[in-house]
C-alpha cells in the first residue's frame, strides 16, 4: 500500500516553496521559485533510482526502466506549477502519488516489462505566459519552435528568453514525443469539485473532459437620467442583461442540471453611474458539459433569447462565440482496466466529467489516456483552503499502482 507519511513529506514540503502569497502556494512555471520545487522532485527520483531527463521547456521525467525498454512507456503524473495563491494539490497530487508508485515498485522488487515514467509537466495553468497546458502542448506537438518566440510574458519576455535563463545548465531533451513511444497515459487529480466526498465516494474515473463554448453577450440601450425616465418608456441595457442571465441559468436548470453548468463569469454595465440608465451590458457566458449536443442546444437557446429580450425591453442584443472546444474522451478500456483495479481494492467508483481542462486532454491526442479523480475538500479548488485527505491520496495511488502492473500485462 501507499505511505501516506511520504505522501504528506511532498505535499508539504512542496508547499512551503512558493513565492510570498496570502497563506496559499504561489509557484508560477519557469520561475527561479519553479525551479525549486523541480529540483526537490529531481531529488526524489534520484532517491528511487529513476534516471532523470528534463525537455526543452521544462518538463521533467523520472524514469524506471523495464526489461524490454524498446516496448512504449507507461507514464503517469500531472504538473507542478500553480496559480496565484493556490492550493497545495492541484496538479502537484498527481505528480507526488506517480512518484509513490515507482516507490512502490521499487519496495516491492517488482520490474516491469515496459518502461514507466513519473512525468511533471510546467505550465499547464498558463500563468506565465497566458497560454495553458504548454508543457503538455509541446510534447504533442501542438506548440513548436516558433511559438517560443510568439509566446511573451507580462515584461514582454518571450518564452525563449525565460527558457534560456531557466535552463542554464541543464542538460535537455527534445519536448515533443513520437507517439509509439507511449503505451498509455494516467493522470491523478483531487476533482476540484465536491461530487466524490458529498457521495463519500473512494474513487471517480473520468469519462470526458467536457466542452466548453464561451460567448460574449453585449445589450445595447440607451442611457438616461435615473430620476426622470419613467419605467415603462426606458431602454435599460442593464435590466435586460439581468433578465436574460436569469432566464438562461432557469433554463439550463430546468434542461440539464446534472448535466451541464453555466458560468456568468463577467458581468458590466455602462456608463456605470449610480444615476443614469445603462446604456450598454455587456457579460460572459461559460457553457459546458460532456455532452457536445448539449453545449450546442444552450447556444442556440442563447440566439432565441436575445430576440426575446430585443422586443421585451426595446434594445439590441449581438451575441459573439468566443470559442469552442470540442469534448476529449477518455480510453474506453482504460477506464474498465481502472474500475475494475479498484473495486478488486474494495473501493467505490463513480464515474464523471470533468468541467476542468488537464494535461490528460492534450496527450490524449497521440496515446490511450485515462483520469483518476480523487475527492477533495468542499470540492476547493485554485484556493488557500484546497485539501485531500492523506488516506484519499493513499488509495488513488494504490489504484494506479495495481492499474500500472495489470497495464504492463498486457
Amino acid at each position: 500500500m501507499a505511505n501516506q507519511n511520504r505522501l504528506e513529506q511532498d505535499i508539504e514540503t512542496l508547499r512551503n516553496i512558493s513565492d510570498p502569497c496570502d497563506g496559499g502556494v504561489t509557484r508560477i512555471g519557469l520561475t527561479p521559485r519553479y525551479r525549486q520545487g523541480v529540483n526537490y522532485i529531481k531529488a526524489q527520483m534520484q532517491a528511487v533510482g529513476l534516471t532523470i531527463r528534463e525537455d526543452e521547456v521544462g518538463n521533467v521525467y523520472g524514469i524506471m526502466q523495464g526489461t524490454h525498454p524498446t516496448l512504449p512507456s507507461i507514464i503517469s503524473g500531472s504538473h507542478l506549477d500553480t496559480v496565484k495563491n493556490a492550493g497545495a494539490f492541484d496538479g502537484i497530487a498527481g505528480v507526488v502519488c506517480a512518484l509513490e508508485v515507482a516507490r512502490m515498485l521499487k519496495e516491492q522488487n517488482i520490474q516491469l516489462k515496459h518502461n514507466y515514467e513519473v512525468v511533471a509537466f510546467v505550465e499547464e495553468e498558463g500563468t506565465h505566459f497566458g497560454t495553458v497546458l504548454l508543457g503538455s502542448r509541446y510534447i504533442t506537438g501542438e506548440l513548436n519552435e516558433v511559438d517560443k518566440d510568439r509566446l511573451r510574458n507580462d515584461e514582454g519576455q518571450t518564452l525563449r528568453q525565460i527558457l534560456q535563463q531557466y535552463s542554464t545548465g541543464v542538460t535537455t531533451i527534445s519536448a515533443k514525443r513520437d507517439p509509439q513511444t507511449i503505451k498509455a497515459f494516467l493522470e491523478l487529480h483531487d476533482e476540484q469539485g465536491p461530487v466524490l466526498e458529498a457521495t463519500k465516494t473512494d474513487i471517480g474515473i473520468v469519462d470526458n473532459i467536457v466542452a466548453i463554448g464561451q460567448l460574449v453577450i453585449t445589450i445595447t440601450g440607451f442611457a438616461g437620467h435615473a430620476g426622470t425616465v419613467p419605467m415603462t418608456m426606458r431602454q435599460d441595457a442593464g435590466i435586460a442583461g439581468c433578465q436574460f442571465v436569469s432566464h438562461l441559468n432557469q433554463y439550463t436548470l430546468r434542461k440539464y442540471a446534472e448535466q451541464a453548468t453555466l458560468t456568468v463569469g463577467k458581468f458590466s454595465l455602462s456608463p456605470n453611474s449610480a444615476n443614469t440608465i445603462p446604456n450598454q451590458c455587456t457579460f460572459t457566458l461559460d457553457i459546458r458539459s460532456g455532452d457536445e449536443k448539449i453545449v450546442h442546444n444552450i447556444i442556440k437557446h442563447v440566439s432565441s433569447l436575445a430576440l426575446i429580450i430585443n422586443d421585451e425591453f426595446n434594445v439590441v442584443c449581438e451575441v459573439k462565440q468566443v470559442s469552442f472546444k470540442d469534448p476529449v474522451v477518455m480510453d474506453s478500456g482504460l477506464r474498465q482496466l481502472l474500475q475494475a483495479t479498484a473495486e478488486d481494492l474494495g473501493l467505490s467508483v463513480r464515474h464523471l466529467n470533468s468541467g476542468a481542462g488537464h494535461d490528460a486532454m492534450i496527450m490524449s491526442g497521440i496515446c490511450p489516456t485515462a483520469m483518476i479523480f480523487i475527492p477533495c475538500y468542499k470540492g476547493i479548488t485554485h484556493h488557500p483552503d484546497e485539501n485531500v485527505t492523506w488516506q484519499d491520496m493513499a488509495k488513488g495511488t494504490d489504484v494506479l499502482f495495481n492499474t500500472i502492473i495489470q497495464l504492463d500485462k498486457k
